[in-house]
């Protein structure tokens, strides 16, 4: 069923109403959220999703809804967002987390955690994820991971991220932005057409990290860096066409990784 929320005469009606569609959803239910901001930062609300919802803003300006939840998405639940802004503001959970075969479905959405600890915004376990036309962030924090995942699949297009952190598992990135780190642990694999990495608001050692049995292919990969770092252990390393120039790119690696950038092996530094 469709659901429509914010046409009621004061917040805490909305506010009552979207928790009750929220905890009594049934498979299928499209929830219909107008412009305004739903539930707060001092009380925020937290709900585990186990049924397949759609939550869509009906501006198409994500700025004109914003829900501050913790979203937790069961097993084999598929979750679809438009249209709005999710921030977490408390400590202690995620902004979105998702397992054991749940989807999750992003489209012109941002997705944040304005918090003091350094809880991952979105973690993933066993899990799918879209992103289209979106962000992730980490509030003010540079060191806090944006999303992480582990044994999960991602696909994304024109999404920016703060800190992508990836364990054994596979992701597509398409036209994006990683700001702070990319990096790549235990056997994942990243296959990528127009990334840009930008750390230059963090001192982490490395722009780019590939390890442990981790593949890495692609092309046009810009750094904003004019001396960025790369590190390669153990792993696939596959790229062509490098801005700044490969050259310029201060790659360390190991005898034991296969390293190739714009179609040789670069030297090392």
């Amino acid at each position: 069923m469709r659901f429509i929320v914010g046409n009621q005469s004061n917040k805490d009606e909305r506010d009552e109403l979207l928790t009750r569609f929220l905890v009594n959803a049934q498979d299928g239910d499209v929830i219909e959220l107008l412009p305004g901001t739903y539930f707060s930062k001092d009380n925020p609300f937290i709900c585990n999703i186990e049924r397949n919802i759609t939550i869509v803003g009906q501006s198409e300006n994500q700025n004109d809804v914003t829900l501050y939840c913790s979203f937790t998405v069961g097993a084999d639940t598929l979750m679809i967002f438009r249209n709005l802004i999710v921030n977490y503001p408390a400590d202690e959970d995620n902004t979105l987390s998702a397992f054991d075969g749940a989807e999750i479905y992003c489209d012109n959405v941002k997705i944040d955690r304005n918090t003091s600890d350094y809880w991952d915004t979105i973690y993933g376990q066993n899990s799918f994820f879209s992103f289209k036309d979106s962000s992730i962030m980490t509030g003010s924090k540079t060191k806090a991971i944006g999303i992480s995942l582990e044994n999960s699949q991602m696909f994304a297009d024109n999404t920016y991220f703060q800190l992508l952190f990836q364990k054994n598992s596979l992701v597509y990135l398409k036209d994006s932005l990683v700001t702070h780190k990319l990096e790549l642990r235990r056997h994942s694999r990243l296959f990528f057409k127009n990334i840009k990495v930008d750390s230059s608001m963090t001192d982490n050692k490395d722009d780019l990290a590939v390890k442990s049995g981790s593949q890495m292919n692609g092309q046009d990969l810009v750094f904003a860096s004019e001396n960025p770092q790369v590190r390669i252990l153990k792993s696939h390393f596959d790229v062509s066409n490098f801005q700044p120039g490969s050259k310029n790119i201060n790659f360390k690696f190991d005898d034991s990784s296969k390293v190739i950038a714009d179609g040789k092996l670069p030297s090392r530094k």
